[in-house]
């Protein structure tokens, strides 16, 4: 048997030597770790650069899987970790990417993935990780190892062993030319075994588990390259990695701004939140506030109520007098950087905000200044609509971005797939799973399965079976218990168990599961059967658009006011895309009871007559003259207190049915802001839940539930034949044809007892 292992070891190192070429500048290679000399003869120099041609790792486009390249690598063969911090160039910026949380990784072959992401601006000077991990202690002796892939491409491999509990670190080095602009994916795969002293125990390998610490991190260096002010890089230099909260930057509107031009400041203001991270300071006032050199500016204003030292940096185009917006950037790093978003009319003015908001179509303005036809989004929006109804669902591949999931080694191996569904998300009725599947047929079939979550909930399961190895299909409707909820991902879990589990050395030999990237996913938007903050921002948001929102502010606004207003923009806009519909009304204009909206309400009782008419069905109501909230069932409160709290209350429209309301409100200004300085910190607002919740002016915090939970309706029974169409026949063709049988049966009998009775006779 120990002859059998070390062939079995021999074997997976002749296979991995590729991986273990001499670094010809006698540094550690990237693959192994492993130092070697470099050598001054000229021959050997060549022969080393031929053996660099045919071991270059593989590209994205080549046929390899991480998976394959890892099971046919041995942990023998991989060098020491690497535990000193990398030599740096010298750069002006550095950014640091932080793991969210552990990774635990279990099993023979697991991996984990963890993306970060260069700005298009930056110049890239150098890139490392730093993994702290701990391992089982299990783990002693046994070959084991950790490889490190960057957009799907190895770059280092090194083993681990156990050292007595203690948090272990290793560095990585990333090739600045294996990064691309955009999202990058930083991949860690572990490959584990377990042996006695007759041979490997591959059935205790849950017991094999490697930790990767929420401590561990993605270093990048960077100077930053002359943008120009091209209008394709916003929002940089708004917003930057070098001002990620949004200190400098101040978002403009005219005093006593009208709709239009609040209503495409809203919309920017809440997409620019995408662009912060820990903190959000990015303040929201009046060009009566604006001083031209003090930091970073975005002005959204009709031309004719534009400052004299902003209208006179308008570049000299004839298409300032055009129908459509126009955008146009000036300024340096010294005194600040202003973008301004004008039009004559002021209506256009969403036209340039929905274009800022639009990846694609920002990406394309090559200038410091752009122009924005009218009705543009219209047709931006039309041509979208009808990609949709043509793909009629989500295929993997567009969810991953890869070609399919691999799940490999014996026993329970499972992924999540985290769905690109942004901004509030709820699962409607009639969503369907089709997963396309193949799995390797050396399983014992009688205990192996996969098994489908919606979050943490399991909503459908199927036996794997010998004969459909080569190609299977798992279809399910989503169960009704999940209609109505949200889930940022879905969870496939493989159990691949196989019979007489032993010293499976070989990539051909290990238990292995897979989904094709084909498969689809239908999953419509639906209603949630209450509302709570912390669904936020459904029902305001769905589906990563504006759901017929009317903001609704008081008729003159204060300082706080506005400033609530740009906060609540930031609540609202989390992932958010530029064509839903938003409106911004005055209060004393809004029809509410003919408008079919969400709604959302700003100010105070005194300022914002909407309120005033809602009151009595607020759980927080106001006193008679709006000077303090009263006592309702659920809280007593002394004056102060009542006085100084900032609220944020949802309530169910009484003018639509299926339709929220949004109060935002407080009993004088001081109050208000409590929202905002409380709102500034993104982890705050992971803790606003309930259908109210409360700010005092120590930004000590209190959520209450008011409202009973409505039943969703229930399926029609013609809705669900109709969903259930190919069961429901084969259940009446079914029972009609056992209708038959025993029809057949009946007649037999009755033949047999007429025969016996004429016999007797």
């Amino acid at each position: 048997m120990k002859k059998k292992i070390l062939a079995g070891l021999l074997l997976s190192a002749l296979l991995c030597l590729p991986a273990m070429r001499a670094n010809a500048t006698g540094e550690d290679d990237p693959l192994t770790g492993v130092t070697t000399e470099s050598t001054e003869t000229e021959d050997v120099e060549e022969e080393e650069d031929e053996d660099d041609d045919n071991v270059q790792p593989f590209l994205p486009s080549d046929e390899v899987s991480i998976s394959d390249y890892v099971l046919a690598s041995s942990p023998e063969t991989a060098g020491a970790p690497i535990t000193v911090r990398p030599e740096t160039p010298d750069c002006d910026y550095t950014k640091i990417f932080r793991f969210s949380e552990d990774y635990l990784m279990h099993g023979i072959f697991e991996r984990n993935d963890f993306f970060f992401k260069v700005a298009s601006y930056w110049d890239t000077k150098y890139a490392f990780a730093q993994i702290e991990f701990t391992v089982s202690p299990l783990i002693q002796d046994v070959p084991a190892s950790l490889t490190f892939f960057v957009n799907d491409r190895p770059i280092y491999s090194c083993h681990v062993d156990y050292r007595d509990g203690a948090s272990q670190v290793c560095f990585v080095t990333i090739p600045v030319d294996y990064l691309k602009e955009g999202y990058n994916e930083f991949s860690v795969t572990g490959f584990v075994r377990i042996y006695d002293e007759e041979g490997c125990l591959d059935d205790f390998s849950g017991a094999n588990w490697v930790n990767i610490s929420k401590t561990s991190c993605i270093e990048a260096g960077y100077d930053v390259i002359d943008t120009e002010n091209k209008i394709k890089y916003y929002p940089y230099p708004l917003l930057s990695t070098m001002d990620e909260s949004g200190r400098d930057l101040t978002v403009y509107v005219p005093d006593q701004a009208i709709e239009d031009e609040l209503c495409a400041a809203f919309l920017l203001r809440a997409g620019l939140t995408n662009d912060t991270t820990d903190e959000d300071h990015i303040r929201f006032t009046t060009l009566s506030n604006y001083k031209e050199g003090e930091g970073n500016a975005l002005i959204v204003a009709q031309q004719s109520l534009l400052p004299a030292d902003v209208a006179k940096m308008m570049p000299d185009t004839k298409k300032n007098t055009a129908a459509g917006a126009l955008l146009y950037m000036y300024g340096d790093d010294k005194n600040g950087h202003t973008l301004v978003l004008t039009a004559q009319t002021p209506i256009d003015l969403m036209e340039g905000a929905a274009m800022l908001m639009d990846e694609d179509r920002v990406s394309q303005e090559k200038n410091s200044w752009a122009y924005v036809p009218s009705g543009t989004s219209k047709q931006v929006l039309t041509n979208r609509s009808l990609s949709a109804l043509i793909e009629n669902g989500t295929t993997l591949k567009a969810i991953t971005d890869r070609d399919g999931l691999e799940f490999i080694g014996p026993f329970h191996q499972e992924t999540s797939i985290y769905l690109p569904f942004s901004g509030g998300f709820i699962l409607g009725e009639g969503g369907k799973i089709d997963l396309k599947l193949r799995y390797s047929d050396n399983l014992d079939f009688d205990r192996s399965m996969i098994t489908v979550y919606w979050g943490d909930t399991p909503i459908a399961s199927k036996k794997l079976d010998r004969e459909k190895a080569d190609s299977d299909t798992f279809t399910f409707l989503m169960p009704s218990d999940v209609v109505g909820t949200h889930a940022s991902a879905i969870r496939i879990a493989y159990e691949l168990e196989i019979k007489d589990l032993y010293c499976t050395h070989r990539a051909d030999e290990m238990p292995w599961g897979y989904v094709s990237g084909d498969s689809t996913f239908f999953l419509p938007a639906g209603n949630s059967s209450t509302y709570d903050l912390s669904l936020r921002p459904y029902p305001f948001q769905q589906l990563g658009l504006f759901n017929d929102l009317a903001v609704v502010i008081p008729d003159n606004m204060t300082e706080a006011e506005y400033t609530v207003f740009g906060r609540t923009a930031a609540l609202l806009g989390a992932n958010l895309s530029p064509y839903g519909n938003l409106e911004v009304w005055k209060a004393s204009e809004y029809p509410a009871e003919s408008k079919n909206c969400n709604i959302v309400v700003i100010g105070k009782w005194s300022s914002n007559s909407l309120l005033q008419k809602l009151n009595d069905k607020l759980s927080f109501k106001y006193n008679e003259d709006g000077s303090s909230f009263i006592n309702n069932s659920q809280l007593l409160m002394n004056e102060d207190y009542a006085r100084e709290i900032g609220v944020l209350q949802i309530i169910r429209s009484p003018y639509q049915e299926g339709r929220a309301i949004l109060c935002v409100c407080a009993a004088n200004d001081e109050a208000l802001l409590n929202i905002d300085r409380f709102c500034q910190i993104q982890e705050n607002n992971w803790t606003l839940s309930g259908d109210a919740f409360l700010i005092d002016s120590e930004l000590n915090t209190k959520s209450f539930k008011f409202m009973e939970e409505i039943a969703l309706q229930k399926v029609s029974l013609k809705d669900e034949l109709a969903r259930n169409r190919d069961a429901v026949l084969f259940t009446l063709v079914s029972t009609l044809a056992m209708f038959l049988i025993l029809l057949g049966i009946i007649f037999i009998l009755l033949r047999y007892r007429k025969n016996r009775r004429e016999e007797e006779k």
